[in-house]
């Protein structure tokens, strides 16, 4: 078995559902300065992918530890687990390989390498209007895991033939805060910092209890939905309010 092979065995063993391989020479043009794979590992030849599919509640999935403002998802804990398990395997079989984590920019909250990124480079999906990222299967709703190596494995391309917001502006019409432009391509018209500091106010009026809005990623209709698969929080979203909860609460903010 190539190695190839082994990773995606080994990688379906945990669950995920699609793998790819993304290339760190000739891909990531719009990776930000200082979060390009060979930036954090410099004979970096190959970014292993891999993403799992998750329900609709995965942004209520929330563990809290240490202090108030750090958070982790629970699913995001899983997939940083699996990466350095496979990073284990690789290093087993003599690869270098280093799971990317921890933020470039914290304050602009800004990740060292970008997982949506790795992931449309590695052709597991594209990018959303709200700068998400949609797999063909599930559309938004996954969750991303990755590992750089030194190892030479056979690489992917970005998808073509996919483009599932040409016909659609869902996210457009329900963003509470018009963040998503629906006149440039995505993710070009995503307003990442409108987006942010909405869910600070959020946050900020709720006293944490609400943590974030979900309606872009709750109510794409590309890929299959599947039931929640966590029920493990108090943490809400917007959409766990019912209408004039919402209404109240975007009154109290300013937001029509």
């Amino acid at each position: 078995m190539d190695l190839r092979n082994k990773i995606e065995d080994f990688l379906r063993r945990f669950g995920a559902f699609k793998i790819g391989v993304a290339d760190p020479e000739r891909g990531f043009g719009m990776a930000k300065e200082g979060c390009h794979p060979r930036d954090i590992m410099r004979d970096c030849r190959s970014v292993v992918v891999f993403v799992f599919n998750v329900g609709l509640d995965y942004y209520t999935t929330l563990d809290y530890f240490q202090k108030e403002d750090v958070e982790s998802r629970v699913l995001n804990i899983y997939a940083e687990w699996v990466s350095h398990r496979l990073a284990d395997l690789l290093l087993e079989m003599s690869c270098g390989a280093v799971v990317p984590s921890g933020f470039k920019d914290e304050k602009e909250r800004i990740a060292r390498l970008s997982l949506k990124l790795a992931a449309y480079e590695a052709g597991l999906g594209v990018f959303g209007r709200p700068s998400t990222l949609i797999t063909p299967q599930y559309g938004p709703r996954t969750n991303i895991g990755a590992v750089l190596t030194d190892a030479s494995i056979q690489l992917d391309k970005p998808l073509t033939d996919f483009n599932p917001c040409q016909e659609c502006d869902e996210c457009v019409k329900l963003c509470p805060v018009n963040a998503i432009c629906k006149e440039l391509p995505p993710p070009m018209g995503f307003r990442r910092s409108r987006c942010l500091k909405f869910v600070d106010q959020i946050r900020e009026e709720t006293n944490r209890r609400i943590r974030y809005c979900g309606y872009c990623y709750n109510c794409c209709p590309a890929g299959e939905t599947v039931k929640k698969t966590f029920n493990l929080s108090k943490w809400r979203t917007l959409l766990d309010l019912n209408e004039q909860q919402r209404r109240t609460l975007l009154k109290t903010l300013n937001v029509k």
